[in-house]
């Protein structure tokens, strides 16, 4: 089953430009692009927003609503084209990668090594994480692409079992 599964990291990232290292002690507000602007996901962002401030840190929302992210990353990249990004956003998979090519993405190394980021991050997802040997993004979510809904009532009429292998499927 594993060979069917994509694994895809929900990620906050820190943007920085190519020739200025931001570095979290030196921002007292950190602005944070997501998409996570309803129900469940709104307060689990909240549980962020609390730890940073903990932290000494405010906290500016730059909610782009839409479900997969899509308008956000659209957002994002007119942001940095502007050099308006912001301090860090939420970024699928790939898309950190893209960034941490093109030269504006921050360097998390000093604290995923404080932190032990290393033994604690799946090697799964630190491909996501580290470019160039250096950590530019900090997993916070994990989701799977390719989940199967099927509704339980409507098997149950037709006599249907949960299928459990891909074959069965």
């Amino acid at each position: 089953m594993n060979r069917f599964l994509t694994t895809t990291a929900m990620i906050a990232l820190a943007l920085a430009s190519a020739s200025v290292s931001v570095r979290a002690a030196d921002v007292k507000e950190v602005q944070m692009l997501h998409w996570w602007t309803f129900g469940g996901e709104a307060a689990a962002l909240n549980v962020l927003k609390q730890d940073l401030s903990k932290e000494g840190f405010a906290w500016k929302d730059v909610p782009v609503a839409g479900g997969g992210g899509d308008a956000a990353m659209t957002a994002l990249k007119a942001m940095v084209a502007a050099g308006t990004y912001p301090t860090a956003s939420q970024m699928l998979g790939y898309t950190v990668l893209d960034y941490a090519e093109a030269g504006v993405m921050g360097d998390l190394t000093e604290t995923a090594k404080k932190e032990g980021w290393d033994k604690s991050v799946p090697a799964a997802l630190q491909k996501f994480s580290v470019y160039d040997g250096k950590w530019v993004a900090a997993p916070v979510n994990v989701h799977s692409v390719n989940w199967l809904w099927i509704n339980k009532a409507v098997m149950d009429k037709i006599g249907g079992t949960q299928p459990k292998t891909f074959d069965e499927l």
